[in-house]
């Protein structure tokens, strides 16, 4: 009897202990200190921890660089060899006690985010309609929590925002800038920087200087046996749309080569010189447009040949000089075929392979391992790069066109943000994980739109951490979060607006053609029901806001299936125009509403209104 008592209270003492919690405010007054070194990526976590504990709850906690002399809970922020692997974190409570640690000095800022994310806040989006900070007296963190959360893609690299978002969202890397002030903050918080880009039509067009001076524009009339020759053997500029100047030079030609090497070396020293990657790519064509002169085509050289070639060259010179960071190239329309013949320099050591597979789509066709021709070929090529790169030194990096509306704007469910579908995502990102790519990058214009809501970026981003995500849990968390109480409305809704706007528009057999228009019509209702969802917020203008946005976004969906519609049934061109001018209207009569809520800046709304519907206007209807 007595042993049982005592078991009995050896579990209540134990339940007590589990259930209790680490106080950091309690009714609006500080009740923990954060211990954090003065300097770096540390300091600038303890900053942001302090700032949205503000905010939440009206206290701000002290920070000091030492705790010895603490008296009361704190929240230590340090850095420990061995705490997680690679940038990742590690997120601890006790008895007075929350730790947040990493191996690497940045890694302090994601777990410290993910502290705030403990504590109720959530950062799905740009503010202020994407980021949630709940109102709280009392603060405190569940004693025996226990994080570890380690990057599936070691580099992460943004597409959008500057430095504070792009480390509140979890990458690891930010674009580079020679601004001195941004610089310096850029090191506070701990990121890396790159820079990259269609840099060859500049390299011939104008010469860059070792000791920085501006650059000047090229004059090659005293140099004609620079400039690459046709098929009929004449010596001339090959330009393209991107590149006025031409595309290239006669590479076989050793004064032509040695400048565009050193020109590109004194590029890479003008524009960003302490950068951590730098990729240069040819120009953004289809096809590397190269000299067919003899002595360049009896090499036999295909032309990621020389594209490789060239880009030895660059980086031996730019080791010679000095460079520190790493330096890359990509396998994109000309250059997507691995080399036949050239070998990477020191087996591609601090070099990294950007794998762009543009023309795929996007995932337009499922994920990339399905048995659909497009994506079959893709697969095919990987492992053609794989066996290229079969004693490779350096990394790979994925370049993806997820949300590219350059790519899906003509397709219902790509202009309005449904491709590719998070669980085609989480599918593909598994599968470049095993094929070695350890990089990720999403190419995806208009880049600052997070229209109807965050929810699909969100999803990308944490895919970048775990790609053993579980999508069903990560929605579950945004729509109760972002919605509040209309989360089951919306997401009814949204959910039904998605299944509608991938189902194929099709005439019924033996049935008149208006038939062929119901999806169209419900999806004019459902967008009546998000009314039930306003009703259910009150006053909240921030829960409000939200609702507005997603009612405009089914209102989109709405006429971009009407737009098919007339491409599909009734092929009324006259139709067809005044739907796509009623888009750009929508859009442009919301422009400043859209804008305010931070989901898409103007260049996104005016690319909405503008370059998709125009798209859309001659591609389908016959003219703008």
């Amino acid at each position: 009897m007595v042993s049982a008592i005592l078991l009995a209270m050896l579990v209540v003492c134990a339940t007590a202990m589990a259930v209790g919690a680490v106080e950091l405010v309690r009714n609006g007054k500080p009740r923990a200190t954060i211990v954090a070194p003065s300097e770096g990526p540390p300091s600038y976590a303890a900053e942001v921890l302090q700032r949205y504990i503000e905010r939440m709850s009206g206290a701000q906690l002290p920070i000091v660089p030492d705790g010895r002399k603490v008296k009361g809970a704190k929240v230590i922020i340090r850095v420990r060899k061995g705490a997680a692997k690679l940038d990742g974190f590690r997120l601890k409570s006790s008895k007075d006690e929350v730790t947040i640690e990493a191996s690497v000095p940045r890694g302090c800022v994601y777990g410290t985010y993910a502290l705030l994310e403990e504590l109720g806040c959530r950062f799905y989006g740009p503010e202020p309609l994407g980021v949630v900070i709940p109102k709280k007296k009392n603060l405190s963190v569940r004693v025996g929590l226990d994080i570890l959360k380690e990057p599936a893609f070691e580099n992460r690299l943004p597409s959008f925002g500057g430095p504070e978002l792009n480390a509140c969202w979890g990458f690891n890397f930010t674009g580079y800038s020679k601004d001195p002030k941004r610089q310096e903050f850029v090191k506070r918080i701990g990121l890396k920087t790159w820079r990259w880009g269609h840099i060859w039509p500049q390299l011939i067009e104008y010469q860059f200087f070792a000791d920085g001076r501006p650059p000047v524009k090229m004059d090659y009339s005293d140099k004609q046996d620079w400039l690459p020759a046709d098929e009929k053997g004449v010596r001339r500029p090959n330009p393209s749309w991107d590149a006025p100047a031409g595309q290239s030079l006669c590479f076989s030609n050793p004064d032509a080569f040695k400048w565009f090497v050193e020109n590109a070396v004194n590029w890479v020293f003008t524009n960003c010189p302490d950068a951590d990657y730098v990729s240069m790519w040819s120009a953004d064509t289809a096809d590397l447009s190269l000299c067919q002169c003899e002595k360049c085509k009896q090499r036999g050289w295909t032309p990621t040949d020389w594209y490789i070639h060239i880009h030895n060259e660059i980086w031996r010179a730019l080791k010679a000089r000095g460079f520190k960071g790493v330096f890359g190239w990509i396998a994109y329309h000309g250059s997507e075929e691995p080399p036949q013949q050239v070998k990477l320099l020191e087996d591609g050591r601090e070099m990294d392979l950007l794998y762009a597979p543009r023309p795929r789509g996007a995932s337009m066709h499922g994920p990339i391992t399905n048995d659909h021709s497009v994506n079959t070929a893709y697969r095919e090529n990987i492992q053609r790069w794989r066996k290229y790169l079969s004693d490779f030194k350096g990394t790979m990096t994925v370049f993806e066109y997820y949300f590219d509306l350059v790519l899906l704007g003509h397709l219902p469910a790509g202009r309005t943000f449904l491709i590719p579908k998070p669980e085609d995502m989480k599918e593909e990102m598994r599968f470049y994980l095993s094929q070695g790519f350890n990089g990720f990058f999403d190419c995806d214009p208009p880049s600052g739109s997070f229209f109807p809501d965050p929810l699909r970026k969100w999803i990308y981003r944490k895919l970048l951490w775990d790609v053993n995500l579980d999508i069903e849990a990560a929605k579950r968390d945004f729509f109760q979060n972002y919605y509040g109480p209309a989360a089951k409305i919306v997401r009814e809704v949204r959910e039904e607006v998605e299944r509608l706007m991938f189902e194929d528009i099709k005439w019924p057999m033996w049935s008149p053609a208006h038939y062929a228009d119901r999806p169209i019509k419900r999806l004019r209702e459902l967008e009546t029901r998000l009314d039930e969802a306003i009703a259910k917020v009150g006053n909240d203008e921030i829960l409000r806001q939200r609702i507005e946005v997603m009612k405009l976004w089914v209102r989109y969906c709405a006429l971009a299936k009407e737009s098919e519609y007339h491409v599909k049934i009734t092929r009324d061109r006259e139709k067809g125009r005044q739907v796509e001018q009623s888009i750009r209207k929508l859009f442009e009569e919301n422009k400043d509403f859209l804008v305010k809520t931070g989901l898409l800046t103007e260049g996104d709304v005016r690319f909405l209104a503008e370059q998709v519907t125009n798209y859309n206007l001659s591609v389908y209807f016959g003219g703008k």
